[in-house]
């Protein structure tokens, strides 16, 4: 499983997509910044808030990531690579687990950028507006007033890390749907539609309570630089879990399908 991991990793530093996506991050965590910091100033309308939404992390790290998923994993049942793979020993269990490995690499990579605006806000000591429950915008906008030293850099790193948990574990249900239909234009489409309908239902009170068992439900408010060691773990161990029975589903799924 190892060397499977091992040619991901190298298809991930080969890969043009990842490149363009992550610039795209970069972008968008660059005008979540401006916006966020020209708010404040009024040399913004509020009206810019629909467009500013679009660019924080939660809506560009989903889209990122279900593009990823399609093109990660679709491609290589289309070039056989997976055949390849089956054909020389491994199984499809570990197929779907490396998968899932390199899927939450590249949600490492593309949450960076938003981590480093975050580092810039507090080091600015500009003042910033959090219009949506943002991690990133409310580290920028640091209302303790917390200076930075290398203890809130972990923190931070602490936060990255976690959110990227809490981030593959909400969009592993497009690996159900990946392994399932392997075509990349029905993935995109429908895990994006899947993700953003469930993030409307959380907001209805007679679901909020049994998806606060889930990733989809964590409060981010409670993800801050005062977070305790409890805060991080309970994000964490909900979004383990979820993830955890998604790839149980993606191999059941897996198994299943015949390949041709």
């Amino acid at each position: 499983m190892f060397n499977l991991i091992k040619a991901d990793l190298y298809k991930l530093k080969k890969s043009t997509s990842i490149k363009v996506l992550f610039i795209l991050c970069c972008i968008a965590a660059t005008i979540m910044y401006v916006i966020s910091n020209q708010l404040t100033k009024g040399n913004l309308s509020y009206d810019i808030v629909g467009f500013g939404s679009f660019v924080t992390d939660f809506q560009m790290i989903t889209l990122a990531s279900v593009v990823f998923i399609a093109m990660f994993i679709c491609s290589d049942f289309d070039n056989k690579t997976v055949h390849d793979c089956i054909s020389s020993g491994y199984s499809r269990g570990s197929i779907v687990i490396c998968k899932t490995i390199s899927y939450f690499i590249s949600i490492l990579i593309f949450l960076m950028p938003y981590a480093i605006v975050s580092i810039v806000g507090i080091c600015s000591g500009n003042s910033f507006e959090s219009f949506l429950p943002s991690v990133f915008q409310s580290i920028m906008k640091n209302d303790a007033e917390i200076s930075f030293s290398f203890m809130v850099l972990l923190k931070i790193i602490c936060i990255w890390i976690t959110i990227a948990i809490v981030y593959a574990s909400q969009i592993s249900i497009c690996l159900i749907i990946a392994f399932s239909i392997r075509k990349s234009v029905i993935v995109i489409s429908l895990g994006y539609i899947i993700n953003a309908t469930i993030a409307q239902l959380v907001k209805l009170d007679n679901l909020s309570d049994i998806f606060k068992l889930t990733p989809f439900g964590v409060d981010y408010s409670k993800l801050t630089l005062e977070a305790g060691a409890s805060v991080y773990g309970n994000f964490i161990l909900i979004s383990v879990i979820f993830m955890a029975i998604m790839m149980i589903l993606s191999y059941l799924s897996f198994r299943k399908a015949e390949i041709k």
